[in-house]
């Protein structure tokens, strides 16, 4: 029997992903998977004098794109892209928040000070001429031209409107506006989904006017828009809250998408479960247990709950043996499975997928 090829096709990946969207499957599920990068790192060296240049360099950072996605190889639906990343505060840099980087992620520093100034935030349109989103813009420009099609370039993370306020605000000010101020938050955040809205088309017609399909950090597919939605302050609220306050700015936010999965990121957001899967347009889950709450076959009765709803799931599984675990548990239909854990080598990553398709028969 001819071996099955597991190489990235685009073609069958996008079939896979679509089928997935719809809460369907064809062959077998989408799976991402990752393969240990044999030898020494052939990248370029940081020679920068701050995390802070180092961060806001294009040339190194697409060079060292460039390097890991020929090292890597593409198997399965593991889409080979990279998303220009400056951290997860991209988007309260639009009204003035300077970052401080670290050297793996990145925070913004809060510059309202008082609830009051968010009388001033909602009078402010975004400033898409500030210096981290100019080299958001630049890195993407020179990704496109240095991977010649060869790889593809992702969306940049985008935090949406509550998850923006308590950037500008601090999330604990932000719960004490909430029960002080509460029209005044509904407002700031109204004016954040917008300006959210706005930085997503953006980034879309740039991506886009390069031939670039819809994907991100969670490396799904999509001719057309298509995104993820969260918000993790609402860790911190009621579900009340949540569904008077959060969800209208969510519903904006989610507009002009045409796909959508959610980011869930933690069980302090289990309260907004039921909250999430009533969202209109919603297509998918994306569940987060975090740290020491795995592994993904522990959360069948949510994975269930969810697809009860006609949300398709990503299963982010700790590894190979967990991901077969959640497959055997529910079926091929509307499941996409992502093994954290990487391979020793391509050919232990073949052999999953091997299986994969044989429980999906």
């Amino acid at each position: 029997m001819k071996p099955r090829d597991h190489s990235f096709h685009y073609a069958a990946a996008r079939a896979r992903y679509e089928a997935w969207w719809q809460g369907g499957r064809l062959d077998r599920p989408p799976v991402t998977l990752y393969v240990e990068r044999p030898g020494a790192w052939r990248g370029p060296r940081s020679h920068h004098a701050t995390l802070h240049e180092r961060w806001m360099d294009p040339e190194f950072q697409v060079e060292s794109a460039v390097a890991g996605l020929e090292a890597s190889p593409a198997l399965g639906d593991s889409v080979p892209c990279w998303m220009p990343n400056v951290g997860p505060d991209l988007t309260s840099t639009l009204f003035g928040a300077e970052l401080v980087f670290g050297e793996s992620t990145s925070w913004c520093q809060h510059t309202l000070p008082d609830t009051a100034d968010l009388e001033r935030f909602i009078a402010t349109p975004p400033d898409f001429a500030n210096p981290y989103w100019r080299t958001i813009e630049t890195m993407i420009a020179l990704a496109a031209d240095r991977f010649a099609r060869r790889f593809y370039v992702a969306l940049p993370d985008l935090h949406g409107s509550f998850d923006m306020l308590a950037g500008l605000r601090g999330p604990e000010n932000l719960c004490l506006d909430i029960v002080d101020a509460p029209d005044l938050v509904r407002r700031a955040s109204l004016h954040a989904a917008r300006a959210y809205v706005e930085a997503y088309r953006r980034l879309y017609a740039q991506l886009t006017a390069l031939g670039q399909p819809s994907t991100t950090w969670c490396s799904y597919l999509h001719e057309g828009t298509a995104y993820i939605p969260s918000c993790d302050f609402w860790c911190l609220v009621s579900r009340e809250i949540g569904e008077e306050l959060i969800i209208p700015s969510i519903e904006m936010e989610m507009a002009p998408l045409e796909r959508s999965i959610f980011h869930l990121d933690g069980p302090q957001a289990l309260q907004h479960v039921d909250t999430m899967l009533r969202l209109p347009g919603l297509n998918a889950v994306q569940w987060v247990a975090g740290a020491g709450h795995g592994p993904a076959a522990a959360w069948l009765d949510l994975y269930r709950q969810c697809r009860g709803a006609g949300k398709a799931v990503q299963v982010l599984a700790d590894d190979a043996d967990d991901a077969l675990a959640v497959l055997r548990a529910l079926g091929p239909e509307g499941v996409w499975l992502t093994v954290c854990s990487p391979f020793r080598n391509a050919g232990l990553a073949t052999e999953f997928l091997d299986e994969v398709h044989a429980l999906s028969a």
